[in-house]
């Protein structure tokens, strides 16, 4: 016996066939789908963290060059990051304080040489005291705790190489100072350094002998009290200069360099 043969459901099965994915399929399709984001994935995010510390290595050496530019342009460090923006670091005032992950940058100077003051300057033994930390992570906050020499030595010294999206920018300026030595044989004189006045009121003049920031102006003067119209000797600090006043010599040569007849 036959039996009569639906034509439509039979082109209907056979269109489902052509126009359509089995199930079988579609769960193959996802779990190659899924294998592949599996591996594309954690690639693309370890790309962009790469990508994230290699900018914050070169944000952190150009406000390290911004803090330079800053100590050799006003003889004083800058008081925050934000100072820099924008005449010494090309960087908004709000984004030089935080790196692009949002995490705070922290701009840490050497306590001991925090409170430099360049008419004073810095003694020999201060000189390796002239130092700052930048420190960003772009992973976490970094929140150093640096209240004493020991805790700024300790970050100093850290390895962030153990710790990737740590940061650290070692900043040492001892190299823009130059030894300035002045003293006298006798009584009288005077003289300024970076426009604070050292007279002496016509007793000895108190030697000085500290490190100064290249291009400081450095001034000498025979009078017992500073004329600032009519010292006989200035000059812009560029290497370690050293003189002494003696008041035997004759005027206009009693200041001479140190080591050197009148």
């Amino acid at each position: 016996m036959r039996f009569p043969v639906d034509r439509g459901s039979r082109c209907r099965l056979l269109l489902g066939k052509a126009d359509g994915f089995t199930l079988l399929e579609v769960i193959g399709v996802l779990a190659v789908m899924a294998t592949l984001m599996a591996v594309i994935v954690p690639n693309f995010i370890r790309h962009l963290d790469d990508q994230a510390r290699d900018t914050e290595d070169l944000e952190l050496r150009a406000i390290a060059k911004g803090v330079d530019l800053y100590l050799r342009g006003n003889f004083a460090l800058p008081a925050s990051l934000a100072n820099l923006s924008p005449d010494f670091v090309p960087i908004g005032s709000s984004q030089v304080a935080s790196n692009d992950r949002g995490y705070q940058r922290y701009y840490v100077i050497h306590p001991d040489f925090a409170g430099f003051n360049n008419a004073t300057g810095l003694s020999q033994t201060s000189l390796s005291d002239a130092r700052f930390l930048l420190i960003s992570d772009v992973g976490v906050d970094a929140s150093p705790i640096i209240n004493n020499a020991a805790q700024f030595d300790a970050w100093w010294n850290t390895d962030e190489t153990l710790t990737p999206d740590l940061k650290i920018y070692r900043g040492h300026v001892g190299n823009m100072f130059h030894l300035v030595s002045l003293s006298a044989v006798g009584d009288g004189g005077s003289y300024r350094v970076d426009g604070t006045v050292t007279s002496s009121g016509g007793s000895r003049l108190t030697s000085q002998g500290n490190y100064h920031l290249a291009g400081t102006a450095i001034e000498m003067d025979e009078a017992n009290n500073f004329n600032p119209g009519n010292f006989e000797v200035g000059f812009t600090l560029t290497y370690d200069v050293g003189y002494q006043l003696d008041p035997t010599c004759s005027a206009g040569s009693q200041w001479h360099v140190l080591g050197d007849s009148c």
